[in-house]
């Protein structure tokens, strides 16, 4: 009988098989699953000239080889740390021109990378997906008449990385990999890439079972145990928000990043040991029933408005970041809309059911408490395919027509400060009716006129979204923040006062706002939630009080 072949090569031999120029996908989400030994040792070789191709939402692992000067073009909806804020090297680089960016939301990236998968050359998209800025300033993206029904549509060139690197937490002599539940994109980029090198925390003798990736799409193993750190590899270690913060840290020094990357050292095994110990897995908290009536905070509002905003029987789902919806969600669940279904962040959990917020909705703690599991593609399938009935985001910049902004302040070819990228919402034009959320309510946000459409509203007014291909029928339906509840007038497709929440007068918003709003004859009081909603909210949604905390009082 014959021996099949090892895969198991070094790190070095990893890091040096990739050579400068190449395009390079790096796998994992966010905070999650990142093949950072590997991200380490490419800026330890000195690698430059990269195409940094990144799963939806990337945070370290992109901003790290940026900072070490190795990449020249990026690929990329979203580029931040979740509740940290934003990626300051992606950001500087972007503002002084050092890096290209490839403007695109997950549609072009998921699309593209499916395109490259299968081998097609393109992947054609409806119409509504180019209705945002980033068809504008990519050309990439190109329109062409369907064939079949004689239509416009939108296509995404295929993206095909030679290189895809990733992080498992076990895999065999022979290439099989296991990754656990928590799958993120990392199947979609191995099948695009024309090699895949991943770096695993455990090798075992024989993977017999729950193989995620099977060693005919792997070229070589690297076993490394905390090969994934400062990320987190799900069931072995967690998040580690100390060296995250201590690397964001860095940028408010003159020679902080140089010390920064000084400090990887010339050998990983080293570079993780003086990490120290690793955070332990994922341990669910405590739970605890509470007896408080305090009043409600602002985040408890907002999230008691999410929740009146959903009807019964409808689909939707809470992104990277937002909790208040999360909660909104599941409150909803346990009242008026006990068959509405909502997708839970990149961990693709469908009805979590959790008894609190996470640090982050990616993460595996609602993937045990949950009725199935969607991959990242079959997200964007259904919200492209406008299955999402109410699409929640929020943004940098929002303006009187609802169009928003998360990509930056000032102009694009040389902004002020850049923000993290357009996401999911270039998917905005293809859901029924988008619900956005601001935690802080002020000018520098509610503007006349956003510098950058990540998210298309009402255009300019009447008429714009049907010349832009787009259904007028839908479109924003609210806007939450920290002071007051907005809809829009039918008419003038303004953005119009709803309500006040208890505590705020009308000038308090007139003076946050960058436009005028639309007033009503009469203005209405934000309700606050009822006892059971504060009951539910505090016990049985966000025990650990994530909301009380989320918005200054």
């Amino acid at each position: 009988m014959g021996i099949r072949s090892s895969k198991i090569i070094s790190l070095r031999e990893a890091a040096a098989s990739v050579p400068d120029g190449s395009t390079v996908a790096v796998g994992g989400l966010s905070y999650f699953g990142a093949p950072m030994s590997l991200i380490r040792e490419l800026i330890r070789q000195r690698v430059r000239g990269l195409t940094l191709v990144t799963a939806a939402v990337t945070s370290l692992q992109a901003d790290l080889l940026i900072a070490a000067g190795a990449v020249r073009k990026i690929i990329a909806p979203y580029v931040a740390f979740e509740e940290l804020g934003l990626a300051s090297a992606f950001r500087r680089a972007v503002e002084t021109g050092a890096i290209e960016v490839v403007e695109c939301g997950e549609a072009f990236l998921g699309y593209g990378l499916k395109a490259g998968a299968s081998g097609a050359p393109f992947y054609a998209l409806p119409k509504a997906v180019g209705a945002t800025d980033c068809a504008r300033v990519n050309d990439l993206y190109r329109t062409i008449c369907d064939p079949f029904s004689g239509e416009e549509v939108l296509c995404v060139p295929a993206i095909r990385p030679d290189v895809a690197l990733l992080h498992v937490s076990t895999a065999d002599q022979i290439g099989n990999l296991g990754c656990g539940k928590l799958r993120f994109m990392d199947g979609l980029i191995a099948r695009a890439s024309r090699r895949v090198i991943a770096t695993a925390d455990q090798l075992i003798e024989c993977l017999h079972s729950d193989i995620s990736f099977p060693s005919f799409q792997v070229e070589a193993v690297v076993p490394l145990h905390g090969a994934a750190r400062p990320t987190a590899s799900p069931d072995l270690y967690g998040v580690d928000r100390a060296e995250l913060t201590r690397y964001l840290s860095a940028f408010k020094r003159e020679t902080g990043v140089t010390e920064y990357l000084a400090s990887l050292g010339n050998d990983e095994p080293n570079y993780l040991c003086n990490l120290g110990a690793a955070c332990a897995p994922l341990q669910l908290p405590e739970a605890k029933e509470t007896d408080d009536t305090t009043p409600a905070s602002r985040g408890e509002i907002m999230a008691t408005v999410i929740s009146h905003s959903v009807r019964d029987g409808i689909f939707t789902g809470a992104g990277t970041g937002c909790w208040e919806v999360a909660a909104g969600l599941r409150l909803a669940q346990m009242t008026h809309a006990p068959n509405l279904s909502f997708s839970y962040g990149g961990s693709g959990a469908v009805n979590a059911r959790l008894n609190y917020l996470p640090e982050s909705l990616n993460g595996e703690e609602p993937l045990g408490q949950c009725d199935g599991v969607l991959s990242l593609e079959d997200v964007f399938d259904l919200e492209m395919s406008g299955r999402f009935d109410i699409m929640f985001a929020s943004g940098m910049q929002i303006d009187q027509f609802g169009n928003v902004n998360l990509v930056c302040v000032g102009p694009y070819q040389k902004p002020k400060l850049r923000g993290p990228g357009t996401v999911g919402l270039e998917f905005a034009g293809c859901v029924k009716e988008t619900v956005y959320f601001f935690r802080s309510h002020t000018r520098h946000s509610f503007v006349p006129k956003v510098d950058f459409v990540s998210a298309f509203g009402y255009g300019s007014g009447p008429g714009s979204r049907a010349a832009a291909g787009l259904a007028e029928n839908y479109g924003p339906k609210l806007v939450v923040t920290n002071l007051a509840v907005m809809d829009f007038d039918k008419q003038s497709c303004r953005m119009r006062l709803r309500s006040l929440h208890p505590g705020v007068a009308l000038d308090q918003v007139r003076d946050n706002t960058g436009f005028e709003l639309v007033l009503p004859d009469e203005i209405g009081l934000t309700p606050l939630p009822t006892a059971e909603e504060q009951r539910l909210l505090r016990n049985d949604i966000d025990r650990g009080g994530r909301l009380r905390t989320l918005i200054p009082a």
